[in-house]
């Protein structure tokens, strides 16, 4: 794990979904996508996913998605921010092997509006994730 490169522009949970937001960065009133890390797939041949429905709400720290692996292995992905689902990612839906391939870019799972009253005192900057992750083992 000590040679994982974690993007810097991501704040992480100790789940291990990320949000696309720098930290230290405020919150905005424009949505921010949402992911799963590699280590929360650790290696999974991903063949479908289960995507909160636009329009819908999740709630941070709750289950909000589900990644279905070849091996009938499911990861949860627990919501990294409170807010209204805005857009899923067609692409990684039509194939779900991206999300494996490059989980903190293309692979990312949909976008969230956080809502005014959402917090990020519960995510993590990647130096903290990191840290957590080496403390795991």
């Amino acid at each position: 794990m000590g040679d994982m490169q974690l993007p810097t522009g991501r704040m992480y949970t100790s789940s291990h979904s990320w949000l696309a937001l720098t930290p230290g960065e405020a919150l905005s009133d424009y949505p921010l996508r949402a992911g799963i890390t590699a280590t929360a797939l650790d290696g999974l041949d991903i063949v479908g996913l289960d995507l909160p429905a636009v329009r819908s709400t999740v709630n941070a720290g709750a289950p909000c998605a589900l990644i279905w692996s070849s091996s009938r292995t499911v990861v949860t992905m627990y919501a990294p921010l409170s807010g209204l689902v805005t857009l899923t990612n067609i692409a990684a839906i039509d194939d779900p092997q991206l999300v494996a391939r490059d989980p903190h870019y293309s692979g990312w799972l949909f976008a969230i509006l956080p809502f005014h009253t959402s917090s990020t005192k519960d995510l993590l900057a990647p130096a903290q994730y990191t840290d957590e992750l080496s403390e795991a083992i």
